[in-house]
């Protein structure tokens, strides 16, 4: 019998060839037109995306940081400040004292801030996402996460910052010191709304007792509404609570 080759098959089979070869040939037209497709829309999303990214450089780029003057240490003798009383030290005789101050800004610096630019406040950062000047001169500028602050002039040049929902005004640690109690210490509490005179405590050992009782029933002698008095020999002489911090 008489084999039949690739020639003969071609002869004898003409359609079917012609038919396996346009469909081969329509299928790798058609993958082919896919992988463009595909390169395309890769390329598209590839560009759209180095373009957020160069957006949001630029931005961080021009974006400006604001936030409050330093604390001057040099005042410290004799100085009165917002403090929290820590722990007391046995064998040096002394408190652990956290020192805050008043974030002050230059009013200069607040004219210029606007959307995009960092602040910080009460040692956090902020976005700012818009300002605005009220009729007294104040300054409200709300955050990208929903705060609120209002700055207040305080002197010529400078102005403090506040919370505007609960006027809490916003503070900075400056300074830990270990400092030793003033022969004369005394602690005013007025931390009870309901007494019309403050108690005053007289003398380190009866100071550390209502302190120990404080921590243990409230949140102690913290910063927002503890304010502390030192004489000139950096001595503790004086510590003073509001009714703020009873809550």
């Amino acid at each position: 019998m008489k084999k039949t080759g690739h020639r003969d098959f071609q002869v004898r089979y003409p359609v079917r060839m012609k038919e396996c070869r346009d469909k081969t040939g329509e299928k790798k037209h058609r993958d082919h037109g896919k992988e463009i497709l595909h390169m395309k829309t890769a390329r598209t999303w590839m560009a759209l995306l180095m373009a957020i990214v160069m957006t949001f450089a630029c931005t961080a780029a021009f974006a400006r940081t604001f936030g409050p003057d330093d604390s001057d240490y040099d005042d410290l003798p004799g100085i009165t400040c917002h403090a929290t009383v820590g722990a007391y030290d046995e064998f040096d005789k002394t408190l652990q004292v956290t020192l805050y101050a008043d974030d002050l800004y230059e009013i200069d610096d607040l004219e210029k801030i606007g959307a995009g630019d960092r602040l910080i406040a009460g040692g956090r950062v902020y976005t700012v996402a818009e300002k605005q000047e009220d009729e007294y001169g104040d300054f409200i500028v709300k955050c990208e996460d929903g705060m609120e602050i209002v700055f207040s002039q305080a002197g010529d040049d400078k102005m403090t910052a506040q919370i505007l929902e609960d006027d809490r005004r916003f503070m900075h640690a400056f300074a830990i010191l270990y400092l030793p109690a003033a022969g004369n210490i005394t602690l005013e509490d007025s931390s009870d709304p309901d007494a019309e005179t403050p108690t005053v405590y007289s003398g380190l050992e009866e100071i550390l007792k209502v302190k120990a009782e404080k921590e243990e029933n409230s949140i102690g002698l913290d910063y927002y509404a503890t304010v502390i008095t030192l004489n000139g020999n950096m001595e503790i002489e004086r510590i003073a609570q509001d009714f703020d911090v009873a809550q």
